[in-house]
């Protein structure tokens, strides 16, 4: 974004621009296709890293960056996406951090960045200087996990995941908190009782990094 839109509109210390970030998320994530069975609802982040990104930072842009990323543009890079396929993150990573399934916090700040002239030869232009406005995201929980890229939600019936817990082909039934090890799962099929057991400094170290598997019960939480 340049200079055709005043700061006030677009800046995210707004709570208003804020609100608008969040609804656009959601407009899109209720359109995946295929169909999401598991997509939570998003809402605006309010953790200590959510609230330090909504301040506005400069840096200079390098003189390769030719056009900006919108919400709407990453949400354009589904067409270069297949689920399940072999995808290259760099024309796809946007999409695929916006709509992952279990992500259900965003709070994006603005960057003020200059983007410097050349001229034919490579060589700086003096005083040529271009500002523009670029938006910077944190998402919490973080997607795109490595391995898992290519399989952002699972597929479904909208809401399918969630029962009667679903608002717009969304669901609302989010676990705020989760797993560290990533075997959590397989290790409560194979040891329910023995995985979510706290009552040994042994059992608390595993109840304490495999918390989703043991508290979140029915709600969704990172897959």
């Amino acid at each position: 974004m340049g200079d055709h839109l005043p700061l006030r509109a677009i800046t995210p210390e707004r709570q208003r621009v804020r609100n608008k970030i969040v609804m656009y998320h959601n407009y899109f994530r209720s359109r995946v296709e295929p169909k999401a069975s598991n997509m939570l609802k998003m809402k605006v982040g309010t953790s200590a890293a959510m609230v330090l990104v909504g301040k506005i930072s400069s840096s200079p842009a390098p003189k390769f960056l030719g056009r900006l990323f919108a919400i709407e543009t990453w949400w354009l890079e589904k067409d270069a996406f297949k689920f399940g396929g072999k995808n290259n993150m760099t024309l796809v990573g946007h999409y695929t951090q916006m709509v992952w399934a279990t992500t259900h916090e965003v709070g994006c700040g603005l960057s003020k960045c200059y983007r410097i002239l050349y001229d034919k030869n490579g060589k700086e232009i003096d005083g040529r200087k271009r500002v523009f406005y670029n938006y910077i995201c944190n998402y919490c929980p973080i997607g795109n996990r490595p391995g898992r890229t290519s399989f952002p939600y699972k597929l479904g019936n909208p809401c399918s995941s969630c029962k009667k817990q679903c608002s717009k082909k969304l669901c609302l039934n989010s676990c705020d908190v989760s797993n560290v090890w990533g075997n959590c799962r397989e290790l409560n099929r194979i040891h329910p009782t023995w995985l979510c057991r706290n009552h040994t400094p042994q059992g608390k170290h595993r109840h304490r990094n495999c918390r989703a598997t043991c508290t979140c019960g029915n709600r969704i939480y990172d897959f």
